[in-house]
């Protein structure tokens, strides 16, 4: 026993040592990607079949090492030349895929710049099939209360109304945040903010370096662009521009829903803002985003979100919403372009970025 108890310290000693080398071992070596894009699904295979908003990533940056994530579905894509590629899975569980790779001790995130790429649905108001569309705001569409359109009074567009309003088209007076269901905007413990505005600067540098980039078109696309004759932005061909986007989890579509996405965004911007194109991940991840800048995981001002217009959010003249979305969306002519402008357009900055990174390693431009 006093033999065991002599090495007893010089065995904690050497643990300590031992530990303290291993923490500066793992500190030293902790991966820091320079840019990470989000691609929120794939279909099928990450390369060579039908295209998902990774494949083009997978295949024309040879990403080929894959890191296991605990907490991500699908493995971490790097080409070890400073890019990384996720999958976060749609609608905004997205946010938990990042939240798990932040809080991951092995990655370093504080410096990097987080592009979240991928299509959605265009306001043919704003946008046409195949434009790509730089996110000024995120406005989220989730907290509301809903009344089956079967049921709405008849003076009513919609039944969708925000928390802590009585009526279609408002939100409590000078709100920037949802309260809680039920309870008035006075009270605490409300649901949270409901409007993300990015890095504008940022946003505009992303917006300025692609600005000019001529997108794919076709014939296709030309023919389903004629039938929204009621909307010139509709029928112009693909452009990069700035706008804002709705997320929601519910995949929504039709002309009724549209003027709903409309009213809110406007309303809830107080009149600044205008809907542009519509998904299903960007109030998740701006959410992460924001909570995981709180607790020093990432840098919110780092943060790009660029969408792409495979769809329409309405139906043409004289079809169905029904027959738009079920037939419509599957065979959608924007839905390959879209994949291809998402790629195109986000190389452009992501390359600006890998190019530039002594300098913008440090300075956010």
């Amino acid at each position: 026993m006093k033999l065991l108890f002599g090495i007893f310290p010089i065995l904690c000693a050497g643990a300590v040592i031992y530990g303290s080398l291993f923490a500066r071992a793992e500190t030293s070596a902790k991966i820091a990607p320079r840019v990470l894009v989000v691609a929120t699904y794939e279909t099928g295979k990450d390369t060579g079949d039908t295209p998902g908003e990774l494949q083009f990533w997978a295949e024309r940056e040879k990403l080929s090492e894959a890191i296991l994530v605990p907490g991500v579905e699908h493995s971490l894509l790097t080409n070890g030349k400073g890019l990384y590629v996720m999958v976060s899975g749609v609608t905004s569980r997205s946010a938990l895929a990042l939240m798990s790779l932040a809080m991951d001790p092995r990655f370093d995130l504080t410096h990097t710049y987080i592009l979240l790429c991928g299509i959605g649905g265009a306001d043919p108001k704003a946008t046409t099939l195949g434009s790509a569309v730089w996110v000024r705001r995120v406005v989220d569409g989730d907290p509301a209360y809903e009344i089956d359109s079967r049921e709405t009074p008849p003076e009513w567009p919609y039944g969708t109304i925000a928390l802590g309003a009585n009526e279609p088209g408002k939100v409590p007076a000078g709100a920037t945040d949802a309260p809680a269901a039920g309870v008035s905007e006075e009270s605490s413990g409300g649901v949270g903010r409901i409007v993300f505005t990015l890095n504008r600067p940022l946003v505009d540098w992303a917006y300025a370096l692609t600005r000019g980039l001529k997108l794919g078109d076709n014939e296709a696309m030309t023919k389903d662009r004629a039938r929204f004759s009621a909307y010139p932005a509709a029928l112009a061909a693909p452009t990069v521009i700035e706008g804002d986007s709705l997320g929601t989890d519910h995949f929504w579509h039709g002309a009724i829903m549209t003027r709903w996405g409309e009213d809110w965004v406007t309303a809830y911007t107080h009149g600044e803002g205008k809907l542009a194109i519509s998904d299903c991940e960007d109030q998740g991840v701006v959410l992460a985003v924001d909570r995981l800048g709180q607790l020093g995981r990432v840098d919110p001002h780092r943060l790009l979100i660029l969408r792409t217009a495979s769809n329409f959010t309405l139906q043409a003249h004289g079809v169905t919403a029904n027959h738009s979305l079920f037939d419509g969306l599957v065979t959608s002519s924007g839905y390959i372009p879209a994949l291809e402008a998402a790629y195109q357009t986000g190389q452009i900055v992501v390359h600006k970025l890998l190019d530039g990174w002594d300098e913008y390693s440090e300075h956010i431009p």
